[in-house]
This record gives C-alpha cells, sequence and structure tokens, in this order.
C-alpha cells in the first residue's frame, strides 16, 4: 500500500489494475456518483457544496481527474464518471455503506459516528477485506441509510441514486 502522505492504493478487482487515487479524489468521484442528474452529469456548484469546498478546488480537482481518464469534464458544463471513475466510486461508495453497516449493527456506533468513521475507512481497506466484510454482515445490500451497496462488479450507478441522498 502506498503509505505517502496524499495518496493511497485503491485495486481494483475486476480490471486487475492498480490506481493511486488521493482521498480528495475519490470524494470528488463519489460525489458525482451520488449527485448525477437524469443527463449523467453533475454540477461543479453541487460536487462543492457536497465536499465543503470551493468550486475552484472542484475544478482544478476535475482537470486533475479528467487527465486520469476518471471523469469527462467540459469547463462550464456539468461533469460525468467515465467507466473508470465510476468503477472506483462504486467501489468507494461499497466501502463506505459496508463499513457503515458494520460499524452500526456490529459495534453499536450512532449513525452520525458511522458515517465519519466510514469516510476515514473507505479508502483504506483492501479487496480481501472488504470482500471477508461482506460474507460477516451476510452481504448486505442496503446500509443502515437506506441506500444500494454496489456488488463488488458494479459498473452502473445504482438506480435510487439521486441527486442530494446519502451517500
Amino acid at each position: 500500500m502506498d503509505t505517502t502522505e496524499y495518496g493511497i492504493k485503491l485495486t481494483m478487482v475486476k480490471s486487475r489494475e492498480s490506481r493511486y487515487l488521493n482521498k480528495t479524489s475519490g470524494d470528488i468521484l463519489r460525489a458525482i456518483l451520488s449527485l448525477v442528474g437524469p443527463d449523467g452529469t453533475a454540477s461543479m456548484s453541487d460536487i462543492a457544496r457536497r465536499n465543503n469546498t470551493s468550486r475552484a478546488f472542484v475544478t482544478k480537482m476535475l482537470k486533475s481527474l479528467s487527465d486520469e481518464g476518471m471523469v469527462d469534464y467540459v469547463a462550464y458544463r456539468g461533469v460525468g464518471l467515465t467507466p473508470d471513475g465510476l468503477r472506483v466510486a462504486n467501489e468507494l461508495a461499497r466501502h463506505h455503506r459496508l463499513l457503515e453497516v458494520f460499524l452500526i449493527d456490529t459495534l453499536g456506533f450512532s449513525s452520525e459516528a458511522a458515517h465519519e468513521e466510514a469516510e476515514r475507512l473507505e479508502h483504506v481497506i483492501s479487496e480481501e477485506f472488504e470482500e471477508r466484510l461482506a460474507a460477516f454482515l451476510n452481504h448486505p445490500t442496503h446500509c443502515p441509510h437506506g441506500q444500494p451497496i454496489p456488488g463488488s462488479d458494479s459498473v452502473g450507478i445504482p438506480r435510487n441514486v439521486s441527486s442530494g441522498e446519502a451517500y
């Protein structure tokens, strides 16, 4: 695992390749996944608001993610996820939601505390840990907030995720 201050290693099981993605980039991808509208894009303002940051910072991050092939970004228009970006965003959403189920149902965390802890842990768990956690939890289909947990092979946007819902 990369132990640099800003980067962590995510292993994408289906593509059998490794990508280095920092926490902020992952948070941007997950925000896009949760905010994408019927046209397949999310607005910069909504992404900035979701991540408690400025539009200028989001623009900078989107340019970088576009260069990495994770998003389709055109200035002054919405941004969408590429197949690679969608795969990574779904992976992070899966990690987050499985962790929330575990933290609330097994360890007795409050919903808010579980969300905060899952935010920290989602970026660093291995695929083996994810698989074992899912098995331990008997492969839940939804998180405690009612959001669908993407499968380990998810490549699409979960059907009932819409703008403004918890992620």
